[in-house]
């Protein structure tokens, strides 16, 4: 029969039989197994950032070759007469008005590319912009635009320009004596890369005359009625369209068409004219423009 003692030290050995077991449980298997997870961890984890750099990698060296083929010849003097004959090619072909084009001393960035810096001015329409800009980045030259001034001129269509552009030329090009002929698609939509956009893509702009006054809107506010005169022994109501300085000269039952109001003049009262519009009365004085109209009551 088991004793007392007997029986506790019988319980003790177990207890320390356990612990024992635990220790070499986790000193010969448990350690040894998460040491080795974790090697297999920190393996996977630089495999992946092996991978992902060679993918860097891969792609650098894919835009490198890109970029040799779009770059201006390795030769900086040949480039920079090449490139500004371009230019004058550009602007001459969408005719803006007294082009003058520079170009300044190429500026070598640790042997790794040589900047070239160039200036266009010259006057022309928003068609014209729009042109030149298409045609500038639809070519396969290395190049940007890096600032671009535009001033609207007075009385007048035509825009007063202002282009900074740098181009660069790698001493890896694949060309010493001539420009690359190819041509990019920068300009096509993100689900039509690989298909090249046309000038009629940027129709919009032109349409939209963003340096009209009100950024191309309803250009009522710059029409007045800037006389009310006898012309024959008959009224007429005189409106300066500010814009174009045209004189629109109307008698009574005149339709007058300006942006997007279009109206019929009823009456003309002395320094006064009454315009009809979508059913609604509008009264207008000398010296007032459209949007100063008074709506008259249904009654009057």
């Amino acid at each position: 029969m088991i004793n007392r003692k007997n029986l506790l030290l019988l319980v003790l050995g177990v207890i320390l039989a356990f612990y024992a077991g635990e220790w070499l449980l986790n000193t010969l298997l448990r350690a040894p197994l998460e040491t080795r997870q974790n090697k297999t961890r920190q393996l996977e984890t630089e495999l992946q950032r092996g991978k992902k750099d060679l993918a860097q990698a891969r792609k650098a060296g894919r835009e490198l070759v890109a970029w040799q083929r779009q770059s201006l010849p390795s030769d900086t003097e040949v480039a920079r007469s090449l490139y500004r004959g371009w230019l004058l090619e550009l602007v001459q072909h969408v005719g803006l008005a007294d082009p003058n084009v520079n170009s300044g001393d190429p500026v070598t960035k640790k042997g790794i590319y040589s900047a070239l810096g160039f200036s266009v001015r010259g006057r022309g329409t928003l068609e014209q912009l729009t042109k030149f800009l298409f045609e500038f980045y639809s070519a396969g030259h290395l190049h940007r635009i890096s600032s671009l001034g535009i001033t609207p001129m007075q009385k007048s269509r035509e825009l007063d320009l202002s282009i900074t552009i740098e181009a660069l030329a790698l001493p890896e090009a694949d060309r010493k004596d001539r420009l690359t002929t190819e041509r990019f698609d920068r300009l096509a939509p993100a689900d039509l890369k690989g298909t090249l956009a046309t000038l009629d893509d940027y129709r919009s702009i032109v349409d939209r005359n963003l340096f009209a006054v009100g950024g191309g809107l309803d250009p009522t506010d710059r029409t007045y009625l800037s006389a009310v005169n006898s012309v024959d022994g008959e009224p007429e109501a005189w409106f300066l369209l500010r814009d174009t300085d045209e004189l629109l000269k109307l008698r009574k039952g005149s339709t007058l068409q300006v942006g997007q109001f279009s109206g019929k003049l009823v009456d003309i009262d002395g320094a006064d004219v009454i315009l009809e519009s979508d059913g609604q009365r509008w009264l207008l004085t000398v010296g007032d423009n459209l949007t100063d109209a008074y709506a008259l009551p249904p009654e009057f």
